[in-house]
């Protein structure tokens, strides 16, 4: 049984990425279809860790879409639990953790997003931001392990984050990985060289992206209506 986080819980001060949301729009279908995956995406928002979420992965000689137990659990660990954040994985330290080492290897995969949540700690309280890419869909760096067997087997994943982009820190100092459409290929490929995967974890946009400020009922992950922009929009892309 997995113990810890209520799927209410508000995020925790410093967790990034800790919510997004799936659109079944043109953008994430060019997504799928870049990679020959004919299945399509459900809209979902607010989705929050411990949650199932779709994840691309490659098998053989073709890439699947396979639903992922949003927190990743070590195929070592004797049974699941949340006593340690495993939603995101930390690209500084990916190549040192126990946890993270072998999928990094080995089992990298692809979150598919239209948008993510992030908060900024104000006076009033949280403010979470909606944060899209003005064009496309976002393919977040992932990684995922297999636990268990037979009918108690679990597949899961977690999300890679790095070190804010400058443009971004006076929101969050931390942002999730995400991948450009020619770097899909080699981060799905389990023989590519993780070491020279390195450089794509390093603060970067894949293109220019629109942060709003959105109505704080978006805080309790039970709310998962569509957000709604309260403030103005603001525009950010890689110097």
């Amino acid at each position: 049984m997995l113990l810890g986080l209520k799927t209410g819980d508000e995020p925790e001060t410093g967790t990034m990425c800790g919510r997004y949301n799936i659109i079944d729009d043109p953008f994430t279908r060019d997504l799928l279809e870049a990679l020959d995956i004919e299945a399509r995406l459900t809209t979902r928002y607010n989705i929050a860790p411990t949650e199932e979420v779709p994840v691309i992965r490659r098998r053989e000689d073709h890439y699947e879409l396979v639903s992922m137990h949003w927190w990743l659990i070590p195929s070592w660990v004797r049974e699941p639990g949340t006593r340690y954040s495993m939603f995101n994985a930390r690209a500084e330290t990916l190549n040192e953790s126990p946890a993270f080492r072998a999928p990094f290897r080995h089992q990298r995969c692809i979150v598919p997003a239209s948008s993510f949540i992030e908060w900024h700690t104000e006076p009033g309280g949280k403010q979470p931001w909606l944060i899209r890419p003005c064009d496309g869909a976002i393919a977040f760096a992932g990684i995922w392990d297999h636990w268990g067997q037979g009918q108690d087997s679990i597949l899961s994943c977690c999300i890679v984050t790095c070190e804010a982009v400058a443009q971004f820190r006076d929101i969050h100092n931390r942002m999730p990985v995400m991948l450009r459409p020619d770097q899909f290929e080699r981060w799905l490929d389990p023989a590519s060289d993780s070491g020279s995967l390195l450089p794509w974890l390093l603060p970067q946009l894949p293109g220019p992206f629109e942060l709003w400020p959105i109505d704080p009922h978006i805080n309790n992950a039970r709310h998962k209506e569509t957000p709604v922009m309260i403030g103005d929009r603001r525009q950010i892309r890689d110097d």
